[in-house]
């Protein structure tokens, strides 16, 4: 299928995007989700506004307490970064159950937080790390915003800051085949505040775990079993829209949550 007709633009810098932005247009990066959706008529914008001209918005910069990755920061340039690799071990080892090689040089970082969709593998980890969206807007101010909070009509993404871990992480996924959407996952961080843990498919966006955690925390070195870490489990998403679909009932993927909890807890323990 070919797309609806619209209008194209290249901006060179984040203002000049943002001036550019009015209802109806939408922003390009990667474009593995935009595209598809142009392809099928499923969207159709009346102008594509293709932000890969911006200088500046490609690099991966390591500040005093983050790694901060601009907007058109590739998947698959991110998880062969050395910086990444030796403060967010998580997010290197959740990077790569990402789709295929294919879809990692083009899609983006930012892009796959944006949609923030159950079957990513990244939204996990945001919530477990307290990743955060630095925003910018067309009347000039900024602001950061946690990942799955929607992002303002008048708004766009440029970065993402990750807290800087310096630790060992460990990711456990279970999908439908590899390099498909994820049913469930977990993501498990320690870094200088202590454990962090996530899961990802079980609510309908990445969640953060604290009662695992501390499960987890008080149960070291050993991994609790897979009942006590189902009832921490429960308890963190109590309050939560728990996902169910075709491909996995709410009540699975919960249980699923605690049995990606275990794997991930493990797979730290032994160095990702």
């Amino acid at each position: 299928m070919t797309p609806a007709p619209f209008q194209y633009a290249r901006p060179k810098s984040v203002a000049e995007a943002l001036a550019l932005l009015r209802p109806g247009a939408q922003f390009l990066a990667g474009g593995q989700t935009l595209v598809p959706l142009l392809a099928k008529r499923a969207l159709r914008p009346a102008l594509v506004i293709d932000l890969n001209r911006i200088a500046g918005l490609s690099d991966i910069e390591l500040t005093s307490s983050h790694v901060k990755m601009g907007a058109l920061v590739r998947l698959e340039q991110a998880r062969r970064d050395p910086d990444v690799g030796t403060e967010l071990a998580v997010v290197r080892a959740a990077l790569r159950h990402v789709a295929n090689p294919v879809i990692r040089r083009r899609g983006t970082v930012v892009g796959n937080l944006i949609a923030n969709t159950p079957g990513a593998e990244l939204p996990a980890v945001a919530a477990a790390l307290g990743a955060e969206l630095l925003i910018s807007f067309q009347d000039g101010r900024t602001s950061r915003q946690k990942v799955g909070e929607r992002l303002q009509a008048d708004a766009m993404a440029t970065h993402v800051v990750w807290p800087r871990q310096g630790g060992a992480g460990g990711f456990s996924e279970i999908s439908r085949r590899d390099g498909h959407g994820v049913l469930v996952s977990a993501a498990l961080s320690w870094g200088p505040d202590g454990l962090s843990v996530g899961v990802g498919g079980v609510c309908t966006a990445g969640l953060a775990c604290p009662q695992v955690a501390l499960l987890l925390t008080a149960s070291s070195p050993g991994v609790p079993p897979v009942t006590a870490l189902a009832a921490a489990l429960a308890r963190d998403v109590a309050d939560q829209e728990l996902h169910d679909d075709l491909h996995a009932s709410a009540t699975y993927r919960l249980a699923m949550g605690a049995e990606m909890v275990r794997q991930a807890a493990s797979a730290m323990a032994e160095g990702g």
